[in-house]
């Protein structure tokens, strides 16, 4: 049983650059696509994918945030570079949930599928693993964000051939 967890373990740290890194392309090619322009309407939904994957990432900022005002308040560390990049990427996690309501929240989403492969890359030898189901579940959820207006398009443009006298 225990090779089975290890196993596992291993495939997703073998995951965790290669998935990142596409995340960081399709996140950023979604946050610039989905920058909302004046009048805009707000985002449509996209069922219940887009929510796990936004409830996922406001838990992930969340426990960043208590675990960032824990460090700062009891430990009083003097914080590297990187550490304070880590810590940033997993509050900017909570982007989406921030911005649910809103026109910004494509953009938002996109942000948040950078920022949480960041996350998973600058901790891929400790717990980076478990950073890259959420950042596969991101990854979808900007591609159907990106490709949603053209099958919106499609559905729009289609009409009835056997319509003529």
């Amino acid at each position: 049983m225990e090779e089975g967890a290890v196993g596992v373990a291993r495939f997703l740290a073998v995951l965790d650059l290669p998935l990142g890194l596409v995340a960081i392309v399709i996140g950023l090619l979604t946050a610039i696509r989905m920058i909302p322009g004046p009048g805009t309407p707000p985002v449509p939904d996209l069922g219940l994918v887009e929510r796990i994957a936004v409830g996922l990432c406001a838990g992930v900022a969340v426990l960043g945030l208590l675990g960032t005002l824990e460090t700062v308040l009891l430990r009083r560390p003097d914080f590297p570079p990187l550490a304070i990049l880590f810590a940033l990427s997993i509050l900017a996690c909570g982007w989406p949930a921030l911005a649910w309501k809103s026109r910004w929240r494509g953009a938002a989403e996109g942000g948040a599928t950078v920022f949480i492969a960041v996350a998973a890359i600058l901790s891929g030898f400790t717990i980076g693993f478990m950073f890259v189901p959420l950042v596969a579940l991101m990854i979808w959820v900007c591609v159907l964000r990106l490709f949603g207006r053209f099958r919106r398009a499609s559905d729009v443009t289609s009409s009835r051939v056997d319509s003529l006298p």
